[in-house]
């Protein structure tokens, strides 16, 4: 035990040298920052591939600031502690990471202070001056998209694990941050996807933060719903085919995304708004690859995008949506919204769906298969399903009320 104890200290000592070595080498050149007005336009707009320009000089810069602050804990200290946890950490990834200890190490500690000390700035409000080295190098928004990422993500008890030990004393704006957890910093940093404002003391710690977004789409009680094995339809009415036989789509003032209500009698589907911008797919890709690989019991938000896509066939069936204040489309075209639910779920297997879920696919089938709003469906197709069939079928039939007016009316002349 003793012996490992000492190796262990001597491998850290070993990467806090070369570590340490790196870091003089980065030059940012942030004393004359105030003065920059005129930029070199960003890859990112010359192109459609997104490059992360200068990404490993900023995680080293963000890595000495963030020591820099902490004034209880080396980095020394920081390489024993994953150390000790590195079989742990790679058993968190599906597949084997093929890199050696040292460098997969070194890996470990970069990202994970550069996330928390890029959490730190966010939080406090540093991260939109002019001083922090983000602000002028048109990376926030990438960096904020690539911790959404599956493939991308660190365990949240190593990050937990840093920040807890290094106690940052950061300086700056007003905040107490020492008496800050890490998860509440994590919440406000990904605050745009809590939609039903879940509080960090509801909640036991996420495995990453592709996870905690997932939590942020559902209420805690969702888990704890039954479930049947094997249940799956193949097909289910457009959301144009249902309104057609008499469905009313009614937006609900809940915001999270599986309160789904359907009032059987009145014939109304009640869904919460869903607002869809150029990340949205990304993101739900990356909780679908989740509960894909992890979550196969509870596949909650796959559920819920696979009746999305069963609903939206055509820009016909966008376009109810949008009208009826279900759907917000920052998109733009109609079209890119079809196309992104079905491709979305295209290869996706769910075996196991709620009993919600079982009941409601059920009760709309039902609904669109009922003889009479069928019938209905075949009047409205004959008779109103153009602005020029419907004023003829109104001529017609005002013109059938007057002749029967003036029957009526010659008569009673007769009496």
């Amino acid at each position: 035990m003793e012996g490992q104890q000492i190796c262990s200290q001597s491998q850290a000592q070993y990467l806090e040298t070369e570590l340490t070595k790196m870091l003089p080498n980065v030059v940012l050149q942030m004393s004359e920052v105030n003065e920059q007005c005129i930029y070199k336009v960003p890859q990112k707009f010359r192109e459609e591939n997104n490059t992360l320009v200068r990404m490993e000089e900023l995680k080293l810069e963000y890595l000495r600031r963030f020591l820099n602050r902490s004034k209880q804990l080396s980095m020394k200290h920081l390489f024993q502690r994953l150390i000790e946890k590195e079989k742990r950490i790679r058993s968190c990834y599906g597949e084997p990471i093929n890199c050696n200890s040292n460098d997969f190490l070194t890996m470990i500690l970069v990202d994970a202070c550069f996330i928390i000390e890029h959490f730190l700035r966010f939080y406090t409000g540093l991260a939109s001056i002019d001083i922090d080295p983000l602000s002028k190098s048109w990376l926030v928004n990438d960096v904020f998209h690539d911790l959404t990422l599956l493939e991308n993500q660190l365990p949240f008890s190593v990050l937990e694990d840093i920040f807890n030990s290094a106690k940052p004393d950061f300086i700056g704006p007003i905040r107490d941050v020492e008496s800050l957890s890490f998860l509440s910093i994590t919440f406000h940093y990904f605050r745009k996807y809590n939609y039903i404002g879940i509080r960090e003391n509801t909640i036991d710690s996420p495995k990453h933060f592709t996870d905690l977004l997932r939590t942020f789409m559902q209420p805690s009680k969702i888990h704890h719903e039954s479930l049947k094995v094997g249940y799956m339809v193949n097909h289910l009415p457009s959301a144009s085919q249902l309104s057609e036989v008499g469905m009313v789509f009614k937006a609900s003032s809940c915001k999270c995304l599986f309160e789904l209500k359907y009032h059987h009698r009145k014939g109304v589907m009640e869904m919460p708004c869903l607002t869809i911008e150029d990340r949205t797919e990304t993101l739900f890709r990356n909780i679908l690859a989740l509960e894909q690989c992890h979550y196969i019991l509870s596949p909650n938000v796959t559920q819920f995008l696979f009746l999305l896509n069963f609903l939206i066939n055509t820009e016909k069936d966008v376009n109810i949506l949008v009208d009826k204040k279900i759907i917000v489309n920052w998109m733009g075209d109609a079209n890119a919204v079809v196309k992104m639910f079905n491709s979305l779920c295209s290869n996706v297997i769910v075996s196991y769906m709620s009993e919600e879920y079982c009941t409601l696919y059920h009760d709309l089938i039902k609904f669109h298969e009922n003889p009479r709003n069928k019938y209905k469906a075949i009047f409205y197709h004959e008779y109103f399903n153009t602005p020029w069939k419907k004023a003829s079928t109104t001529a017609a039939v005002l013109l059938l009320l007057f002749t029967l007016i003036q029957a009526i009316c010659s008569v009673i002349s007769l009496f």
